[in-house]
């Protein structure tokens, strides 16, 4: 019986299931060896949300560091968002305890003093008209920079595809965010400093679909759509931004390929323009930020007031 055959346009061949795996680890290692995203003397830690991202990301992680005597640990942050999270780390503390790698867990309620689902907090976010995505994401980096910092850690790997980059490409286009541009790529930032530990993206050039694919043919717990899907997300301008490109793609395939890999020609220009910019350091909590207050101890100080 001929073995079952799965094709990607972006390899340009028919693998069968171990093939499609090989190509796949293949491509993480190579994008990691190519961009410097991981060195021997880096203590790394993986962000972990326990959705079908971050459980792949680990697995792939936690081969590839076994393989050259590294360890990793998995970082994740509760937003208490009703038992949204609580649901998705349930399977995840079992995965990261099948690794045996040690997943540490901090709350919103317990560094912040309140839950985003509160009434009070979600009031606010309103008034401010902000979207909840928008300051949960600025929350959630600052925690999660803030307690990698202070458990020691010199990288943090995050689950973003070559579908989330694409994606914050066009967003910044579209926003004029020239600035915010110039700290895409598989590392993230415009120049090193102490204030932020390096945050990188293995799955820079893998995407959905292949991540989703590898997980299937791994036969990693991932979560059900139900359970993992934020109830608070909104219709926002970056969800516009993911239904555009996915209709592009439909149409134009590897459009997203194309344009993280316009991005890579230009990206150390970018980069260049942007790296003497000075950073101050947060009055409050003593990060760098581009103004007296970084933008989380902003919206804090509005959130708890």
């Amino acid at each position: 019986m001929a073995k079952e055959k799965v094709y990607f346009l972006s390899c340009g061949k028919w693998l069968n299931s171990s093939e499609f795996i090989k190509y796949f680890e293949r491509k993480v290692a190579k994008t990691i060896r190519k961009y410097n995203l991981i060195e021997k003397k880096d203590k790394i830690a993986v962000a972990f949300s326990g959705g079908k991202d971050s459980i792949t990301l680990l697995y792939v992680l936690n081969k590839f560091c076994k393989a050259r005597g590294l360890k990793i640990e998995a970082i994740a942050i509760d937003e208490g968002i009703g038992n949204y999270r609580t649901n998705l780390l349930r399977e995840g503390k079992k995965f990261c305890n099948e690794l045996k790698v040690p997943l540490r867990i901090f709350s919103f309620k317990k560094e912040f003093g309140f839950n985003f689902d509160d009434k009070r907090v979600q009031q606010r976010i309103a008034k401010m008209k902000l979207s909840n995505c928008a300051v949960c994401s600025i929350l959630k980096r600052w925690l999660l920079n803030k307690k990698a910092k202070e458990l020691g850690f010199s990288v943090i790997a995050t689950a973003h595809s070559l579908d989330d980059e694409a994606e914050n490409i066009l967003l910044n286009i579209f926003k004029g965010n020239s600035e915010l541009l110039a700290k895409l790529g598989p590392k993230s930032g415009t120049q090193e400093t102490r204030a932020f530990v390096q945050r990188v993206k293995p799955f820079y050039f893998c995407s959905t679909k292949e991540i989703i694919l590898y997980a299937k043919l791994r036969k990693l717990p991932i979560p059900s759509e139900k359970i993992a899907i934020c109830p608070l997300r909104g219709e926002t301008f970056r969800i516009e931004i993911r239904k555009f490109l996915d209709e592009m793609n439909e149409k134009h395939v590897e459009i997203k390929n194309a344009i993280v890999n316009s991005f890579l020609k230009i990206m150390s220009l970018i980069k260049e323009k942007f790296k003497d910019i000075e950073f101050r350091t947060c009055k409050k909590c003593g990060f760098a930020s581009s103004h007296d207050l970084c933008k989380a101890c902003l919206l804090l100080k509005e959130l708890k007031n």
